[in-house]
């Protein structure tokens, strides 16, 4: 069984290219000694020999090798290596770890023993007025301000956006009876992006119009950044325009009515943490929009991964059926109904550790550091990937009942005898630190209202409900994942 995760590029986009590596060795035979920094153990440090593994030919390192084999690449080295090794790929020597310990101290010890790296065309193609590029107290002092209008609180407002959302495209799903549910959920993931994010209705048009607009600003980061007419680069810049446009246009609707319910409404009420008494400035709000928007990519592929597991005949679907019929069988969804469905919150956790939000996270040393008794040079590019050290759980098995051990429910015993960690610290689909994401409550909340709305009202089938995902150079299934017989119950 693999699974993916994604690797990236230091020259351009840092997200999205995909590597697929094996499950089955993730835990490495090496004794983990936690991490050390250079300034507290130098004599450890001294002895201490790099990861396993290759850094290949002179310059190119084994970029060649990535781009030709693909999915094998990350295989065959994470079966021959283990949970940490190196490679040089995309002009950067680079450890990849995939322990679950290692992981989460890289991530906590940002700005001591990492650093968040983007490549140079970020400030254009985002802003530099994202939290992707600020650092330090000055990133932290905005975080908390922009959290504000993700916050669980501001998200508990926005459920009926998401209902209204969730049963729009059902109802377009059944008018259609068949299609490919990897199409319809990006589409559905953006609507709902326009709909929460920037309070404008979360229809089928707003929903193509944004996909359009991020595929354009994304391969900006797959491409040299040569400003010419029609050259890609030139059209992601383009794609950005128009989508700090739309930003500013739905600023100006939003002061000259009456508010409803978004996260942009929360943050034109929320003050610079830079200046005294100031309001956010519109560069700070769209650059800080466009970059979450980067996130909302991964929304769609992980909400087909709904669509697969609860078909119909799948005993998740009826589990999560039965727990509706108990708690919460009609009636609008708040945040109290959501808490009164355990089974159904783990479902979201399963797709959510299989398909995680951010697969991978990229930084580079400050300093020599110990990790899993190997030691991180200085300068290197450490890429952390996040939903790998799960999938030593029952290999890559579709099973909710992991997230329930210890509930004491019946139906949910199996729980009990998995060996499963029951506890959502076991799993880091948002990421971890400093930089977690800012819009898991938001992604969370969709996705827990879509399996409802799905499993309450309709019934569908799966073309191939054991279809498989390709994963280079993009996440995807490899035919489409093909919804049949969708229908209103």
């Amino acid at each position: 069984m693999t699974f993916t995760r994604e690797v990236g590029t230091l020259l351009h986009r840092p997200a999205y290219v995909h590597v697929t590596l094996s499950s089955r060795k993730i835990l490495a035979s090496r004794k983990h000694r936690g991490c050390r920094s250079s300034t507290n153990s130098q004599v450890d440090l001294c002895n201490l020999e790099l990861p396993a593994g290759s850094l290949g030919l002179p310059l190119i390192g084994e970029t060649l090798n990535l781009l030709l084999k693909g999915d094998s690449f990350g295989a065959d080295r994470n079966a021959r290596y283990g949970a940490i090794w190196k490679t040089n790929i995309l002009g950067s020597p680079t450890i990849m770890v995939f322990d679950e310990a290692a992981c989460r101290k890289v991530l906590k010890e940002e700005g001591r023993l990492v650093e968040v790296i983007w490549p140079d065309v970020t400030a254009d193609l985002v802003g530099p007025a994202s939290l992707n590029l600020l650092k330090g107290e000055e990133h932290l002092r905005m975080k908390r301000v922009l959290g504000e209008a993700f916050s669980e609180q501001a998200v508990a407002a926005l459920m009926p956006e998401l209902e209204a959302c969730a049963h729009s495209f059902c109802q377009r799903w059944a008018q259609l009876g068949s299609f490919s549910g990897y199409e319809e959920s990006k589409y559905w993931a953006w609507a709902m992006f326009g709909a929460t994010v920037l309070g404008m209705p979360g229809q089928l048009s707003m929903g193509r119009k944004l996909a359009r607009l991020n595929d354009e600003l994304q391969s900006g980061f797959q491409t040299l950044p040569v400003k010419l007419p029609a050259s890609p680069y030139s059209r992601a810049l383009a794609a950005r325009q128009a989508m700090a446009d739309l930003i500013n246009q739905q600023i100006d609707a939003l002061q000259s009515q009456e508010r409803g319910h978004s996260c942009l409404e929360n943050m034109l009420a929320l003050e610079d943490p830079s200046s005294s008494g100031s309001p956010l400035n519109r560069h700070q709000i769209s650059d800080n929009i466009i970059a979450a928007a980067f996130g909302n990519a991964s929304a769609g592929p992980t909400a087909a991964k709904i669509l697969q597991y609860l078909g119909a005949g799948s005993r998740a679907r009826g589990l999560v059926s039965a727990e509706l019929a108990a708690h919460a069988p009609h009636g609008p969804l708040t945040p109290a109904v959501l808490d009164r469905l355990p089974y159904t919150n783990a479902v979201v956790q399963e797709i959510l550790r299989i398909t995680p939000i951010v697969p991978a996270l990229f930084r580079r040393a400050l300093q020599d550091f110990e990790l899993c008794g190997c030691r991180v040079p200085k300068g290197w590019s450490v890429y952390v990937h996040t939903g790998a050290s799960t999938q030593q759980y029952n290999q890559d098995s579709f099973q909710p009942e992991r997230w329930l051990q210890g509930q004491g429910s019946d139906s949910f015993q199996e729980a009990a005898s998995s060996g499963c960690p029951a506890a959502t610290e076991y799993m880091l689909p948002f990421g971890l630190g400093p930089r977690m994401c800012l819009g898991r409550h938001l992604v969370k909340a969709a996705l827990t209202v879509l399996v409802i709305v799905l499993v309450r009202g309709y019934s569908w089938q799966m073309e191939d409900p054991e279809e498989q995902w390709s994963v280079f150079p993009t996440v995807q299934p490899k035919q489409g994942l093909e919804v049949t017989s969708f229908r209103k119950q």
